[in-house]
């Protein structure tokens, strides 16, 4: 079942871009992947098409697929002349004919996955739709290496949006250690207005990761800490796994 909180934190894509783009090294992590992979990519839960278009912008045939229609039509918009395709969709129900050199979700998406049948759909259709060999690359914030506690409202940050105006960050964190679930309210004030936002994320360990993987199908061939591809260590406060498929 989608948690229909998760999309309040995409009906702004413009402002959403502002806050959240720029990860230059995310973007170039993931190109550097797909050079290695020659073919047509796949990017579940694309967004705004942050990522998606700077993939496009190398050359990379690529496809788009999210669930939010207001964030994919600004990708839409910013994404006009490139080969790049975008696609309502949900990842758990995607169904293409077409078949992936890669697929790769970004943004912790993974996250959002938050029961057992919610991972082995996505993994699923991440196996139905990659070819023989091809690789399924994606990250998730790891729960060993991430401050898990229950916070009161406390500053996170600013960003300045798209009428120049200082937004300034704040929100607080809930923890639900039976399911493994954060539930973050975010908090943006305008100065003159105030939103709130309300996410829920899963936090999977990497033992738990691992066999999930391995279960569906997926060969683990590197996990990394960052961008840099530094090895991933059990207190890295990320997981970036790239695992490539078994099998026809």
């Amino acid at each position: 079942m989608i948690n229909h909180d998760n999309l309040e934190e995409y009906r702004d894509p413009i402002n959403y871009d502002l806050e959240f783009g720029g990860e230059t090294n995310k973007y170039n992590f993931y190109l550097d992947m797909a050079r290695l992979n020659p073919g047509e990519v796949l990017e579940l839960a694309c967004g705004t098409g942050l990522t998606t278009i700077h993939l496009s912008k190398s050359g990379i045939h690529i496809t788009g697929v999210d669930i939010s229609s207001s964030m994919l039509e600004y990708a839409r918009v910013k994404a006009q002349g490139l080969p790049v395709d975008f696609i309502e969709a949900d990842a758990r129900t995607f169904d293409s004919e077409k078949r992936f050199s890669m697929i790769y979700l970004t943004g912790n998406a993974f996250q959002a996955f938050l029961s057992d049948d919610d991972q082995r759909a996505l993994l699923e259709t991440v196996y139905k739709h990659l070819e023989s060999n091809g690789i399924f690359v994606f990250e998730t914030r790891n729960p060993l290496g991430t401050d898990l506690s229950n916070q009161e409202e406390s500053i996170w940050g600013n960003f300045i949006d798209k009428d120049g105006i200082k937004v300034k960050i704040s929100g607080t964190q809930s923890y639900d250690s039976s399911n493994q679930i954060m539930h973050w309210v975010t908090i943006r004030d305008w100065g003159s207005e105030k939103t709130i936002s309300r996410i829920a994320c899963r936090f999977t360990d990497n033992d738990t990761l691992q066999r999930l993987l391995t279960s569906r199908g997926f060969c683990i061939e590197n996990q990394y800490s960052d961008w840099d591809k530094t090895p991933f260590t059990p207190l890295s406060p990320s997981i970036i796994t790239v695992c490539r498929k078994h099998g026809a």
